[in-house]
């Protein structure tokens, strides 16, 4: 037997109030939301459970962490660590 898990849509304007209050503080080039440079961070080690993220942030430091975290508590969004 196979499981297909059909991929959640993702809503393009929370996409785009949350990436824009990433890049608020983060190098723009350091936030990705684009259908394919999401794409690789589908998944981890554990591939078999994938799903593309809404946005994903490469912070440079622990501030940036930090406001990430805040960032995504106010706006009600659930944050997957990865490395």
């Amino acid at each position: 037997m196979s499981v297909v898990i059909e991929p959640t849509p993702v809503d393009l304007e929370r996409q785009s109030v949350v990436a824009a209050a990433l890049r608020e503080f983060m190098d723009p080039a350091a936030v990705l939301f684009e259908r394919e440079a999401v794409r690789p961070y589908e998944c981890d080690g554990l591939s078999a459970y994938r799903q593309v993220p809404m946005v994903v942030a490469l912070p440079e430091n622990e501030e940036q962490i930090q406001r990430i975290l805040k960032v995504c508590h106010e706006k009600r969004v659930p944050v997957v660590a990865r490395g």
